[in-house]
């Protein structure tokens, strides 16, 4: 009853701060409407893969152009989910703890980590992309003939709403480190670049990276499982990693965020 009550708390203060962030960025709706314009133009950017794709009419490692569609769209909807809920937070994190700033949150009556890493929202980068990504997969998904039966539906939405945990710790878990270090600067643009391996399907790369991608680091976990799966093409093993992986890699990042605020000094101490 107890974890019941919790969940309905923090939800409802998640869409409190979310609706704050929203009233806060419609004070400067120029610069808004900008945000919104940027990230069409980086959606259109990436629709020229596509658009590629469609002009040679050539399918890459058994992907036709209609299938490489969906992993397009699930790939920018989830980019604009990242930068909107995630990105802003976890970047502050390391000026927050450099400069005390953090003090002004440990005293709140809430969980630490959910007010340092989940209360700022930038809704333009999401709205635009939710929305371009979603036409693009269902217009691939149309394309392509796959069957929209219930279960193909609700699996691939379901590793969509896994893959957003997933970023949730994956992305976390570097800037851990700014209670140890300066920066998470570097460490930061290393992961950011391996997220733009997500750029096409992973079936392209070789088994190495595939691996590295699936196993150690899963960042291919993200965009690709939904649509392998509703392609036929994830194995019974990838299929429960699939599964298993967000939930590993939140415990993960639970215990390591738990050991290092241990080591944080306050401003005022």
């Amino acid at each position: 009853m107890k974890f019941i009550n919790n969940i309905k708390r923090y939800t409802k203060l998640y869409f409190i701060l979310v609706k704050n962030s929203i009233m806060s960025q419609m004070e400067y709706r120029f610069n808004f409407f900008m945000a919104c314009l940027i990230q069409l133009a980086y959606i259109g950017v990436k629709l020229t893969y596509a658009i590629v794709l469609y002009s040679a009419d050539v399918s890459i490692n058994g992907v036709t152009p209609d299938e490489m569609m969906i992993f397009i769209g699930t790939y920018s909807a989830l980019s604009g989910i990242f930068v909107s809920f995630f990105l802003n937070n976890f970047s502050m994190l390391s000026h927050q703890v450099r400069t005390g700033e953090l003090d002004m949150v440990i005293v709140k009556p809430v969980s630490l980590q959910f007010m340092a890493t989940l209360r700022r929202t930038d809704i333009g980068f999401a709205l635009v992309s939710v929305i371009t990504g979603g036409a693009m997969i269902i217009v691939g998904w149309i394309r392509a003939g796959i069957q929209p039966s219930a279960i193909n539906i609700l699996v691939f939405l379901g590793y969509t709403i896994s893959g957003i945990f997933l970023i949730y710790s994956l992305f976390l878990i570097p800037n851990i480190f700014a209670f140890w270090t300066i920066s998470t600067r570097g460490i930061n643009e290393i992961v950011n670049q391996m997220w733009d391996f997500n750029n096409m399907p992973m079936i392209i790369y070789n088994n190495i990276i595939r691996a590295i991608g699936v196993f150690i680091v899963p960042i291919f976990i993200i965009t690709n499982f939904g649509t392998l799966f509703i392609l036929n093409k994830l194995s019974t093993i990838m299929i429960l990693w699939g599964i298993t992986a967000p939930i590993v890699f939140f415990i993960i990042s639970k215990k390591l965020w738990d050991f290092a605020v241990k080591f944080y000094s306050s401003a005022s101490s």
